[in-house]
């Protein structure tokens, strides 16, 4: 399973197949006041859909790092 880290809290990423080929990756923090972060993708493989998601998050600087 996948884990994005924002600073050096830990926070759990989810893939949901969405209509068609969509997918939705949302990286959740442990606390419930924050909102999650969430990329829509198209793609077959959902493990190459959620790595794209986590390098467009990082690249924006939303996360500071994840492992796959």
């Amino acid at each position: 399973m996948a884990r994005a880290f924002i600073g050096n809290v830990e926070c759990r990423v989810l893939t949901d197949k969405d209509l068609g080929e969509s997918w939705a990756v949302s990286v959740r923090p442990a606390d419930p006041t924050v909102a999650p972060l969430v990329v829509k993708l198209q793609g077959n493989d959902k493990e190459q859909v959620t790595l794209g998601a986590l390098e467009i998050l990082k690249k924006a600087g939303k996360i500071d790092r994840f492992e796959a």
